[in-house]
């Protein structure tokens, strides 16, 4: 996704336990206008359309605005205080600190985890001029400067490490921990399927099917 980057925090209403929702702005824009459109071209084939224009057309625009949110607008990186949560497409991963071994963030952004490598859609990335340089001396370039999506898990993962005093965790450079056990922690990624989303695009295709072939 592109560089410029979202974040909306939320906050729990006991404990101090909130979470981070990273997500690409000019992706969610692209998204909105589109969904402008779709709520025009629906609008007025209700107003001024048969029922069957309706019956022939609306479900394609159902399905259309729906391909939007599930593309464009669902996929983000959620960091709460005890690890991360990756949103994507129709797969979700909840990685906890103590299995997080490193993030890349290039062109896309990448976890290293203690189950191997899991990419997400919606992250904000540094995109393809990398990351931009802070300001250095004497006209000479500073060090790279940390995108919106590795400074917020590296607040997270440090105020983690401080909490449960792990010594496990890795830096950010990808060098990682000796992988041994601690009492108490999780080392586990849990991955499943979004069955929801699932079950409403093919309820969704099949109606668009139907309403072709009537």
């Amino acid at each position: 996704m592109g560089p410029l980057a979202g974040a909306r925090a939320n906050h729990g209403s006991s404990g101090g336990h909130g979470s981070l929702s990273l997500y690409s702005i000019p992706t969610r824009a692209l998204a909105v206008t589109a969904w402008v459109f779709c709520a025009f071209f629906a609008s007025n084939l209700l107003l001024t359309g048969t029922a069957a224009a309706i019956w022939h057309f609306l479900p394609s625009l159902l399905v259309a605005a729906w391909a939007l949110y599930v593309l464009l607008w669902r996929p983000r990186l959620l960091v709460t205080n005890d690890g991360l949560t990756v949103v994507n497409i129709l797969r979700e991963h909840r990685i906890p600190f103590s299995a997080l071994k490193s993030i890349r963030v290039g062109q896309n952004v990448a976890l290293e985890t203690t189950d191997g490598r899991i990419g997400s859609w919606g992250a904000p990335s540094a995109g393809k001029l990398g990351p931009r340089r802070e300001a250095g001396s004497r006209g000479i370039p500073g060090t790279p400067a940390l995108s919106p999506t590795q400074a917020g898990i590296q607040r997270a993962w440090d105020a983690w490490e401080q909490r449960e005093g792990d010594t496990l965790k890795p830096e950010l450079t990808g060098v990682s921990g000796d992988g041994s056990a601690v009492a108490g922690l999780t080392f586990a990624v849990e991955s499943r399927w979004s069955v929801a989303v699932a079950v409403v695009s093919l309820v969704l295709l099949l109606l668009c099917v139907a309403s072709a072939l009537t």
